[in-house]
Order: C-alpha cells, then structure tokens, then sequence
C-alpha cells in the first residue's frame, strides 16, 4: 500500500470544495440581478473563475502525490541498492557478448586514467569491462566502462569478477595483448 501524502489530500479537497461552491454560488446568485433579471455575466465569471481555481489546487495536488511515489519508489530502490552492495557475493554475472569493440571515446578516457603510460587495452567477452596492461608489467587491471568514466575493479572489490576475467585472460589462445 503505497503511503499518500497529506498535503496532496488537503489540495485536492480545496479544490473540489472550490468548484463545487463556485458552481452553487453562480446558481444561487447569477440568475438574479437588482431589478430582476438574469445576470450570465456574472453567471459565467463565478463558473470560470471557481473551475481554473479548483482546477489549480487539484493539478498542484497531483504534483505532490506523484513526487510522493517518485520519491517512495527512489528510497525502496536506494535501500535494495544498499543491501545489495553489502553483499557482493550474489551479484549478478557479467552478460557476456561475444566480439564487442571498445569506441573511440572509451579509448580516450581509459587513455587519461594512464596519463605518460604506454598500456594495451583489450576488450573482454563481458560487456563493460576491459582489460589494461601497462607497459613493462605483468599484471593486467580490470576496468568497468558501464559508468561515465572507467571505473578499476580489484580483487578486494569485486573478488568474483577479477577472478573470473582474469582466469578469461590468462586461457586466451594468445597470451599478451
């Protein structure tokens, strides 16, 4: 049961109350004028004005009541996000895709996370992340490239995942980049 908010509650009930009471004024006080006749100018001004006013208030109403489940649907997702990077044993395998290529904008910016470095960079079978070897060294590093910067991944994070690829890397037909 999702939990509504009272603010949107009130607004919406002014809002009805407005237009309800418009329309009871206007039949009550628009059809008699002074000398006896019928006022619809007075008639259509009440209508009007008590319909966008009532309207306003219950369009203000719904505002809140939406930013009232975004904001339910942000901390329920926050909060299973938590739990789960609490636990990075049972996060989900890496999808594997056969025969992607890196695009030139990851390049560059694996790139600048190696500034001055010679590295070689390959794509792995698991979508988003590569591998980097520096040059001159034996050890590779694993990048993520999911986010808005490559992001290393160490065994100390993701234990599962830097096995798992560099066990890919060291059974490669051809060892090396």
């Amino acid at each position: 049961m999702e939990k509504q908010n009272p603010v949107a509650k009130v607004l919406r009930i002014i809002g009805f109350a407005v237009m309800i009471g418009g329309f009871i004024l206007a039949a009550i006080e628009g059809p008699v004028e002074s000398d006896g006749g019928y006022n619809g100018g007075m008639t259509l001004t009440v209508l009007f004005s008590s319909f966008v006013t009532g309207m306003l208030f219950i369009g203000f109403s719904e505002v809140i009541a939406l930013l009232q489940k975004i904001y339910l649907r942000l901390s329920q997702n926050s909060s299973s996000d938590h739990a789960m990077s609490n636990d990075r044993n049972e996060i989900e395998e890496p999808q594997v895709q056969k025969d992607w290529q890196l695009s030139p904008l990851y390049l560059d910016a694996i790139h600048e996370l190696y500034p001055g470095q010679n590295v070689k960079i390959l794509a792995t079978p698991f979508e988003d992340y590569c591998v980097v070897q520096i040059e001159g060294e034996e050890n590779i590093e694993v990048l993520e490239l999911g986010g808005f910067k490559p992001m290393k991944i160490t065994a100390d994070s993701e234990p599962k995942l830097f096995h798992k690829i560099q066990e890919w890397f060291s059974n490669r037909p051809s060892q090396g980049i």
